[in-house]
Formats: structure tokens, C-alpha cells, sequence
């Protein structure tokens, strides 16, 4: 068993030189042994899931450690689950469109590959604008028949409500997606969050994920990133519209101070 140990030899009862001996047994493991896979380790999306897995079952005794930051030197919160013995799943949300370097520890020593550097892309500028800027949306189905998908839309509820979210100046009522609502703008939603499945949280006219998504991304206090982003946002832009004419105002001022050089 692992542990510290005293060992006492004596002769005639009277210890020997140096004795009792401190013996510090630790059960062999082998850190090369520990498989870190997964797209989590290679690229990510700004305000998205990365996810990878860390198999360790064959690399004696651990414990694991993760630490994830970024170019900037920013700790990025990390989520750890073990699925099996010594089998664990691993996610972040990356915050920066810059490198984000993820290590991996096995009993203090790092694993092969690690750290690992990530790419991290920025949203794509093209996204498709719902007009939920600085706003927060839930799109619900009111004619499905999932009993799945009904508990999901309840339990949805039951934590944003539990965080205040529905008593907020910057959240809209529950918008159905299948009634009063066309085809073409179901679709745009659909298009913009990249599934079809309902509950769909938007914050800040981003997709943000299903209950399940939501779920994970507030055990890792990502959650309350986002909320805190998106109130700040509304406190400080009173209409979307300013802030895009603001934004053109200054591209025009750059234009134009360029043109004069």
C-alpha cells in the first residue's frame, strides 16, 4: 500500500546506526502509458466546447492534473469528469481567438504529447445575425411529442430561473419555433446553431447549446461568463443599432484617415 514508512532494525535490541529507516512507497506508474485524445487538443472555437478524453488505466497511480490557459497567460476554467476508473472526460470553453496550451499531468510528470498547443478560431464573422445581440433567448417546440425533450425544456427553466435570468431586462419570453413563427427564419435558426434539437439557449445571438450544454458549460462557471457578458452588454449599448453605427462611424474616421495619408 502507498504510504510512508519507518523500518526499525535493531541488534540486541538497540537500533542500528541510522535506524528507524523512512521508506516512501509509491506504486510504480508510468506516465508514457496515458492516452490524452480527442479535438480539444488541437483546435477550438471562441465560446465553444472543447472536449477530449484522458485514458489512464494502464499507467499505474495517479492523480491527474489539467491546467489550461492561454497565450495570455489567462487560467481557463476546466471540467473533469471520470466516466470509469482512471478514464476521464475533459472540457473547457476557450475565451480568446489566440493559442490556448493544454497540460496534462500523470502523478506530477507530464504525459506524452503534453502540453498540448490548441488553435482557436474566432466566431465567424459571416454568422447569421437573429437580432439577439446583448440578449438572451430560449426557442422552444410547443407541439413535440419527445417526453425527452418536455423535461429538458423544464429543466432548462428550472435553472435559469434559478439563476434570476427570467426576472433580467435583457431576457425575452420563451419563443416558440414552431407556431407563428415561418419556415425561413426556423431555418435561419437552425442553420445559425447548427442542430435542430430543442431547448436552444442563444446568448448574445450565440448559440450556447441545449440542456445538456447548458448544464456543463455551469459546472464549469461558464455560464455565468456568458450572463455577465451579455447584462454588461445590454447595460452599455442602448440598441444594437447604435452600436453598429458607432462601429461604422469608426471604420469611416480609419477610412477617411487613411485616405488624407
Amino acid at each position: 500500500m502507498d504510504g510512508d514508512y519507518n523500518v526499525n532494525i535493531k541488534w540486541s535490541d538497540v537500533h542500528i546506526p541510522k535506524s528507524p529507516f523512512n521508506i516512501n512507497v509509491r506504486t510504480p506508474f508510468n506516465p508514457s502509458s496515458v492516452l490524452a485524445t480527442g479535438p480539444g487538443l488541437m483546435y477550438g472555437i471562441v465560446g465553444k466546447l472543447s472536449l477530449f478524453e484522458v485514458d489512464c488505466r494502464s499507467a499505474g497511480s495517479g492523480p491527474l492534473n489539467i491546467n489550461v490557459e492561454d497565450d495570455s497567460h489567462n487560467l481557463i476554467p476546466v471540467k473533469v469528469s471520470e466516466t470509469q476508473p482512471n478514464c476521464y472526460d475533459v472540457s473547457f470553453v476557450p475565451s480568446e481567438p489566440i493559442p490556448h496550451h493544454v497540460t496534462v499531468n500523470w502523478n506530477e510528470h507530464n504525459v506524452k504529447g503534453s502540453p498540448f498547443k490548441v488553435e482557436v478560431m474566432p466566431r465567424p464573422e459571416n454568422d447569421i445575425n437573429l437580432g439577439g445581440e446583448g440578449k438572451i433567448r430560449v426557442y422552444y417546440s410547443t407541439t413535440t411529442s419527445s417526453e425527452k425533450i418536455r423535461h429538458s425544456c423544464r429543466f432548462l427553466q428550472t435553472l435559469l430561473e434559478r439563476k434570476k435570468v427570467h426576472l433580467r431586462e435583457d431576457f425575452e419570453p420563451w419563443i416558440p419555433i414552431d407556431i407563428g413563427m415561418d419556415r425561413d427564419e426556423r431555418n435561419r435558426i437552425f442553420e445559425k446553431a447548427g442542430v435542430r434539437k430543442t431547448p436552444m439557449l442563444f446568448i448574445d445571438d450565440q448559440y450556447v447549446g441545449d440542456y445538456d450544454d447548458v448544464t456543463e458549460l455551469d459546472e464549469i462557471g461558464e455560464l455565468d461568463r456568458l450572463l455577465s457578458y451579455c447584462a454588461l452588454k445590454y447595460r452599455n449599448l442602448k440598441t444594437v443599432e447604435e452600436a453598429r453605427k458607432a462601429d461604422e462611424l469608426f471604420r469611416m474616421q480609419q477610412d477617411a484617415a487613411r485616405a488624407e495619408d
